[in-house]
């Protein structure tokens, strides 16, 4: 079990700067979005995985308005958190399940100006067993 990097990303309405810095390794970078009404989605990607929780570092007084994030598990988009931004690193579990992405946005319809700053993201991969049968002279493999 350990952290790892998307590899790739999207920004469906063009609001992010920097995207690629969101998922570098790198906690001296970063992906910056600071936009009216709503920064759009990043989404973040890796091939499909076992996974239980991702973590996103942002820097609280960048944000503002209210932050979501969601995985897509099993092929759907489940929201782990909407509410106030945070500063540092910050952990959403969900119930186990084959992830392939992450996305995270700013909205803020009062003061009309939303911004986020996301220094790093990581999906959390869960060890998968595998068993080894055997059934007369070959070798079943059988994940679990």
């Amino acid at each position: 079990m350990s952290w790892v990097s998307p590899t790739s990303h999207t920004d469906e309405l063009n609001r992010w700067d920097y995207e690629p810095q969101a998922y570098d390794d790198d906690e001296s970078t970063y992906a910056l979005s600071v936009f009216y009404d709503n920064t759009g989605y990043l989404t973040l990607f890796h091939s499909a995985l076992q996974s239980d929780k991702i973590r996103i570092k942002c820097y609280g007084p960048y944000c503002n308005g209210t932050i979501t994030v969601a995985v897509r598990k099993n092929g759907v988009w489940v929201t782990l958190y909407s509410g106030a931004p945070w500063d540092g690193w910050k952990e959403f579990s969900f119930t186990q399940g084959s992830v392939d992405a992450m996305r995270m946005r700013a909205e803020d319809y009062v003061l009309f100006m939303a911004g986020m700053c996301v220094w790093e993201a990581d999906f959390w991969e869960v060890a998968v067993a595998v068993v080894g049968v055997h059934f007369g002279d070959g070798l079943v493999t059988i994940q679990t």
